[in-house]
């Protein structure tokens, strides 16, 4: 028998919200895990690398962390506030380093307004020829294992009627082979944990896709519905009362532990999931470490 997690610490790099001393925070979102195995093996990842500020450098000096030890970066999605740090923390590893993310994560992302457009993808920080020099660089559409019991869950099927893209994110646009399109964000994926007692966790970047919609997918990818940890973006900041409430009725429906939403999760979204979830709620934010132990 193969390897299997004995645990997952989730440690949260950048966020809009600093949990403790001069850690500085930041309008995007990454996170770096360690998995522990029961042969007391290792496997590191980043997730997501916030903007361009200076915050990811400055926060893994305060917590005297650095990158040459991770195995992956994996990109949640395209927009800049998880993608512009991609080349700067390529540049800090000293090692070549595999990228996993979906196809349209590479793709231009641009806000249309009447009178102006804005780029909020890849475009102000790297191209997709400048990646593949610097990384083996995995694209998938599908559910990808990345070592023994995690997975990106590639394009998460949408099956509910509520978790539908509202506000701005109706008013971006995509380019995918040469032509323009209404950005569904179909490059939105969450991380997968299963560990050995079949618990599973999820780490979300933004979520764009549902966190029900992503918990279905999980029970899916992995053959466990024992889903005992979410954390990071939800993006529930203007979800409908009608949405919230779906939302955490099917959510309590899982055998939750802990529930730690931040980022584009919204102070309503966080507050409902307080109110809902009680002691099991984790308020977290920047230097905020997250540990799941096998029960």
């Amino acid at each position: 028998m193969g390897r299997a997690i004995k645990s997952v610490e989730i440690l949260i790099l950048v966020d809009g919200h600093v949990a403790m001393g001069t850690l500085l925070g930041e309008a995007g979102f990454s996170a770096l895990v360690d998995v522990i195995y029961d042969d007391e093996s290792k496997f590191r990842l980043l997730f997501d690398t916030g903007s361009d500020t200076p915050a990811l450098q400055h926060n893994l000096g305060i917590l005297e962390e650095d990158l040459d030890s991770i195995d992956i970066l994996v990109l949640s999605h395209g927009h800049w506030d998880h993608v512009g740090g991609v080349m700067d923390v390529l540049a800090e590893v000293d090692k070549k380093i595999p990228v996993l993310c979906h196809p349209h994560a590479l793709a231009q992302k641009i806000f249309v307004r009447e009178d102006d457009t804005i780029p909020i993808g890849i475009q102000d920080f790297f191209e997709k020829d400048d990646l593949e020099k610097m990384t083996d660089l995995i694209l998938s559409r599908d559910p990808y294992q990345i070592s023994e019991g995690i997975w990106s869950t590639g394009e998460v099927p949408r099956t509910n009627e509520f978790e539908k893209l509202t506000g701005k994110l109706l008013d971006v646009v995509t380019e995918i082979e040469g032509e323009t399109h209404p950005d569904k964000l179909l490059d939105d994926l969450s991380l997968v944990f299963q560990l050995k007692d079949e618990n599973i966790v999820i780490l979300a970047g933004c979520c764009h896709a549902g966190i029900v919609n992503t918990a279905n997918h999980a029970s899916t990818i992995t053959g466990s519905s024992s889903i005992v940890g979410i954390v990071g973006g939800l993006h529930l900041n203007n979800a409908s009362a009608e949405r919230m409430k779906y939302t955490l009725d099917t959510l309590v429906g899982y055998p939750l532990t802990l529930v730690a939403p931040c980022h584009c999760t919204g102070l309503r979204g966080k507050a409902a999931f307080m109110n809902t979830f009680g002691d099991t709620f984790l308020h977290v934010g920047v230097g905020s470490k997250i540990t799941f132990p096998v029960s």
